[in-house]
C-alpha cells in the first residue's frame, strides 16, 4: 500500500487566506474533491470544491442545491456543510439542518416516526420545532457525547463505562420494546435497508476510490486489495442468511449518543437515515467507529476495550448471529477506509480498513 488521495491539508484562497481542511469527499470526476473548510480566525466551516489544485470558496452560506442555508446562516454559525447535500447550523439552543428542498419532508418524517418509537425513559431526541422546505428546526440534546467522554482524560473510566453500559441497557430495552405489536405500523414505515441496499451504498463508495485511483501507477496492488474486499464483503453480506429486521438508526456511532447526569436518560441523534435494518447493522457501524477513534488515538486501549466490549455484548442480548456482525464489521470498514483516505490527517489510517486481512486482524 502507500497511495494517498493527494488532498491537501491546507488550501488558499485567491486572497491568500489560509484554510484548513477538516473534511473531505471524493467528487465523481478522479482529482476533483469536495472541501469542508475553516479559518483559524473565523467562526464556522465553509463548503468549496477544489478541482485539478484549484480552490473555489464561495461566499459563506451560499450554496446553489441548498437554497435554505443562506437564510439560516445568518441565524447562527455554520458548523457543517458537505457541498450540494446538508449543512448544519448552530442558532442559540437551536440546531437547523439544512437539505435539498425535496428531502426534508421524508427527513421531519423519518424523525418523528424514530420519536414515536423510543421512549423517554432512555433516550431524549431532539425536539422537532419546524420543519419548512429544505430545512429542519430542531431543539439541542444536553449533555456531552460519548465521543466527547472517550477522548477527555478529566473523565475517569469508571464513568465512562458506566455511560456506556446505560446505552447498553437502554439499546436492548428498546429494541425489545419497538417489537409490541403497538409499534409494528411505525416500524413498517421506514424504508428497508437490507443487505443487498447496505451493498449498493458501499459499492458507489467503492467506485468512486477506484475512479479517483485509476490512472495512479502506485496505487495498482491497492486497488487490488479494495476490490478483493469488494468481492468479500459482497459474498459475506449476500451469501449468509439474514437475522430479522429490526429498527434501525442507519448511522449509529460515539458523536451520536449524549451523557447527561447520572440516572438521567441518554440522547440520541440524527435520524436521516433511519429505517429497518439487521440490528448487525447499527451495531457493527458503532464497533467499527470505536476502532477508528482508537486509531485516531481519540480512546485509550483500555476505553476501546471496554466500550467495544459493551458492543459486543449487547448484540449477544439481540438477534445477531456472529457471521452477521462480521459481515456489517467488514462492509463498515471498507467504507470508512474508502471515505478517510480523502482526508488528509486520517489518509495513513484509513489503509489498515482497506484490506480484509488487516480488518480482521483489528476486530481479532
Amino acid at each position: 500500500m502507500g497511495w494517498h488521495p493527494p488532498v491537501p491539508a491546507v488550501v488558499e484562497d485567491a486572497d491568500q487566506t489560509r484554510w484548513l481542511v477538516s473534511r473531505s469527499w471524493p467528487a465523481g470526476t478522479a482529482g476533483d474533491y469536495v472541501l469542508e473548510v475553516r479559518a483559524e480566525d473565523r467562526p464556522g466551516v465553509r463548503a468549496a470544491q477544489f478541482r485539478a489544485g484549484q480552490l473555489d470558496l464561495p461566499r459563506a452560506g451560499r450554496d446553489r442545491r441548498l437554497p435554505a442555508l443562506a437564510h439560516a446562516a445568518r441565524r447562527g454559525e455554520v458548523v457543517a456543510h458537505r457541498a450540494t447535500k446538508r449543512a448544519v447550523v448552530r442558532a442559540g439552543d437551536r440546531y437547523l439542518k439544512i437539505f435539498r428542498p425535496n428531502q426534508s419532508d421524508e427527513a421531519a418524517a423519518r424523525h418523528t416516526r424514530m420519536n414515536a418509537l423510543l421512549g423517554a425513559e432512555d433516550f431524549l431526541t431532539p425536539a422537532l420545532v419546524f420543519c419548512t422546505p429544505g430545512c429542519l428546526t430542531l431543539t439541542a440534546l444536553p449533555g456531552r457525547s460519548l465521543f466527547d467522554l472517550g477522548q477527555d482524560p478529566r473523565v475517569s473510566d469508571t464513568v465512562f463505562e458506566h455511560a456506556w453500559q446505560q446505552w447498553s441497557r437502554g439499546w436492548i430495552r428498546q429494541q425489545s420494546r419497538a417489537r409490541a405489536a403497538a409499534h409494528r405500523a411505525t416500524i413498517d414505515a421506514l424504508p428497508s435497508r437490507t443487505a443487498a441496499v447496505e451493498l449498493e451504498n458501499l459499492q458507489r463508495i467503492v467506485d468512486v476510490w477506484l475512479e479517483h485511483s485509476r490512472d495512479v501507477a502506485a496505487a495498482r496492488a491497492q486497488r487490488q486489495s479494495v476490490r478483493a474486499a469488494a468481492r468479500e464483503v459482497a459474498r459475506e453480506l449476500l451469501g449468509g442468511v439474514p437475522d430479522p429486521p429490526v429498527w434501525s438508526h442507519g448511522d449509529l456511532h460515539d458523536k451520536q449518543i449524549f451523557v447527561q447526569d447520572p440516572g438521567a436518560p441518554l440522547g440520541l441523534l440524527d435520524f436521516d437515515e433511519a429505517g429497518r435494518a439487521e440490528a448487525a447493522a447499527d451495531l457493527a457501524n458503532l464497533a467499527v467507529h470505536l476502532e477508528l477513534r482508537l486509531g485516531q488515538g481519540r480512546l485509550t486501549p483500555e476505553r476501546y476495550r471496554l466500550a467495544r466490549g459493551l458492543v459486543i455484548a449487547t448484540a449477544g442480548e439481540l438477534p445477531v448471529t456472529a457471521a452477521r456482525f462480521d459481515a456489517y464489521a467488514n462492509a463498515t470498514r471498507l467504507r470508512l477506509g474508502c471515505l478517510y483516505s480523502f482526508r488528509p490527517q486520517w489518509a495513513t489510517l484509513a489503509e489498515d480498513f482497506l484490506s480484509l486481512d488487516s480488518q480482521r486482524t483489528r476486530a481479532a
